[in-house]
């Protein structure tokens, strides 16, 4: 049943996705066959652009430009605390699990390097974020400020929250993000003592279920509590 997956958080977010993708169908659909497919498979070498493979197979948990919130299905997962020095400085694996995430998560809007220049950032205003440069920065370029933006999101602007993403991986995409500028991106002491409270206190991972799944599972309950006479 739908209901054994859903929270309060996770109604109002399908509601949320639903009313979004129901209202911008007409636009989306246009734009979805004929203009963003190919701006980023050009962009992307994976997937057909200059020096390619040629391959055009969705990567898992890429969902593409439409629905942002629709990612595959996950039951609930309580994970223990970390211990901070673990997450807090960059190493080598970190910064490899980053760059993979920002792969599949960041670069159709912010661009491979990093300079707001992604295909699918081109109709966004504001436009995305240059995390090569040291101005502009909403909430600062500091490790506790651009993890802030990742669990939050911007609101008014394309930027939405990543929280559906562990802790660490968000942690790990941070210190991604931070590489991409050759610039001080300042410390905070308060700010690095939030973070180490924030990783040694553990995380529930909440149910979700994508919007097309809970769509189908709606339309087959209702189905069959009212059979057709």
């Amino acid at each position: 049943m739908i209901s054994d997956w859903l929270t309060p958080a996770e109604t109002r977010r399908l509601a949320s996705a639903l009313t979004a993708v129901l209202g911008l169908l007409g636009l989306a659909g246009l734009l979805a066959f004929l203009v963003v497919p190919s701006l980023r498979y050009q962009a992307d070498p994976d997937r057909g652009g200059p020096g390619g493979t040629g391959l055009i197979n969705p990567v898992l948990g890429e969902t593409g430009w439409l629905d942002p919130t629709d990612y595959p299905a996950r039951a609930k997962q309580e994970l223990p605390p970390l211990d901070p020095k673990t997450v807090l400085t960059a190493t080598p694996a970190l910064l490899e699990q980053g760059k993979a995430l920002y792969a599949q998560e960041c670069a159709s809007c912010h661009g491979p390097g990093g300079k707001g220049d992604g295909p699918a950032g081109v109709g966004l205003t504001p436009r995305p974020r240059d995390f090569t440069g040291q101005g502009g920065w909403k909430n600062g370029p500091r490790l506790d400020a651009i993890y802030r933006t990742l669990d939050e999101g911007l609101p008014g602007s394309g930027m939405g929250s990543f929280n559906y993403l562990p802790k660490a991986e968000r942690m790990a995409l941070v210190h991604y993000v931070q590489s991409l500028g050759a610039f001080d991106h300042g410390t905070d002491p308060a700010g690095q003592a939030a973070l180490e409270h924030l990783f040694a206190s553990g995380e529930t991972l909440p149910n979700r279920i994508p919007v097309q799944a809970a769509v189908a599972a709606l339309c087959r309950e209702y189905a069959a509590a009212r059979p057709a006479p």
